[in-house]
C-alpha cells in the first residue's frame, strides 16, 4: 500500500547529519526503549503550519461479496468506489536540562568519566524513556496554540488509535493462546501480519509459561532470544513474531504492530543546544519536537482487561 507513505520523506534529505543523535540512540536503546527502537523515524513533507498536526490518508482492504451475481449477457455491475480514511495527530515537544556548575565542567566521576558526560547520558535516558512512555500511552492529541491563550501541543499515544474493530476485550479473562491467535488474526484479516508483540512481565511470564510447555516448543517453533525477547517460530497468522517486554505497556493489556506501519515523524530532528546563563553554570538541552503516525488502523492491535495469570488456562494444545 504505498499510501502508507505518502507525505513522509528520509530525515537525513532534510537535516543531513543532524538527524544523527536519534539514530544512534535507536540502535543502542532497544532494551530501554523498544518501541521508539523498532519503528521507522521520518520527517513530514513540508505544508502548512506546525499547529495544525500531521494529517495521512490509508487504504482501506476490500471485502468480497457473497451476493455477487448476474444474468449471462446483462449489465455490468455498478461501478464501485473504494474510499481510504485519514487521520490526524499533533506534535510535542520534550524537553530535558541537564548542567554542572563552573567548578564541575571538568571534573571527572571516580571512573574516569567526565561529570558532564555523565549528566548527557542520564538525561539522554530519560528523555528517550519519555518519549517511549508517550508513543505508547492513550494519552489524545491535543492542537498546540501559540498566540492568545497558549496551549502546548500533545501527541496522541498508539492506545489512542484503538477502535472496537482493532481491540479485543477479555472481560478480564486470563492471557492464553487462544486469545494471542485472536489478536494475530486482526492484522491478518486486514492486509497484513504482526510481527512483534509487546507486553509488560506479568503477562510475558504467563505466555511464557504456555509457549515453553514441551508440545508448544514443537508446534510453534518457540525459542529464546537476547534482551527478553521469546520468538514465535510458526502460526497460521503470522511467522517469526518477537514477543518483547516493555515497561510502558499495562499490566492488563497487549500490544501487537506491524512496525514498518508505524512511524515517528519529527518536525524538527532530536538534538542539544547550549542554554545560556549570566551565572556560573553550564547548562544544555536536548529537545525532541514529533508526532506518532498509525500509518493504518490496523497496524497494531490491542488485547485489554487481561486477568493476572493468578488461575492458569486449562487451554491445551489439542485444542489448536
Amino acid at each position: 500500500m504505498p499510501i502508507l507513505k505518502t507525505g513522509l520523506v528520509d530525515q537525513a534529505q532534510v537535516w543531513g547529519k543532524e538527524a544523527d543523535l536519534e539514530r544512534v540512540i535507536k540502535e543502542t536503546g532497544f532494551k530501554d526503549t523498544p518501541f521508539l527502537s523498532l519503528i521507522p523515524s521520518a520527517a513530514p513533507i513540508r505544508s502548512g503550519k506546525a499547529a495544525l498536526g500531521h494529517a495521512w490518508f490509508y487504504d482501506d482492504v476490500p471485502d468480497g461479496d457473497v451476493a455477487n451475481k448476474h444474468l449471462e449477457g446483462g449489465a455490468p455491475a455498478p461501478a464501485e468506489y473504494f474510499e481510504g480514511g485519514s487521520l490526524l495527530n499533533h506534535y510535542q515537544i520534550v524537553k530535558n536540562t541537564y548542567g554542572v556548575t563552573g567548578s564541575n565542567e571538568d571534573a571527572t566521576r571516580v571512573d574516569g568519566k567526565l561529570v558532564l558526560t555523565d549528566q548527557f547520558l542520564k538525561a539522554k535516558l530519560k528523555h528517550v524513556k519519555s518519549i517511549e512512555q508517550i508513543l505508547l500511552s492513550d494519552q489524545p492529541a491535543v492542537q498546540r496554540v501559540n498566540a492568545g491563550s497558549p496551549v502546548e501541543g500533545q501527541c496522541a499515544g498508539l492506545k489512542a488509535f484503538a477502535t472496537v474493530n482493532n481491540t479485543i476485550d477479555t472481560a478480564g479473562d486470563n492471557l492464553s493462546w487462544k486469545l494471542i491467535r485472536e489478536l494475530l488474526k486482526i492484522g491478518w484479516r486486514n492486509g497484513g501480519t504482526f510481527s512483534h508483540v509487546f507486553m509488560n512481565s506479568t503477562q510475558k511470564d504467563v505466555l511464557d509459561d504456555i509457549l515453553f510447555s514441551k508440545a508448544y516448543i514443537t508446534l510453534l517453533g518457540t525459542k529464546t532470544l537476547e534482551n527478553n525477547v521469546t520468538l514465535i517460530g510458526n502460526t497460521p497468522y503470522g511467522s517469526n513474531i518477537k514477543v518483547v517486554l516493555s515497561p510502558y505497556v499495562g499490566q492488563n493489556e497487549i500490544i501487537a504492530i506491524r512496525p514498518q506501519d508505524i512511524y515517528k515523524v519529527n518536525l524538527r530532528p532530536m538534538k542539544t543546544r547550549d542554554i545560556l546563563s549570566p551565572n556560573d553554570i553550564k547548562q544544555k538541552e536536548i529537545i525532541s519536537e514529533f508526532t506518532l503516525r498509525v500509518c493504518t488502523p490496523f497496524a497494531f492491535a490491542l488485547l485489554s482487561d487481561l486477568g493476572d495469570g493468578s488461575t492458569p488456562p486449562s487451554e491445551s494444545v489439542e485444542e489448536e
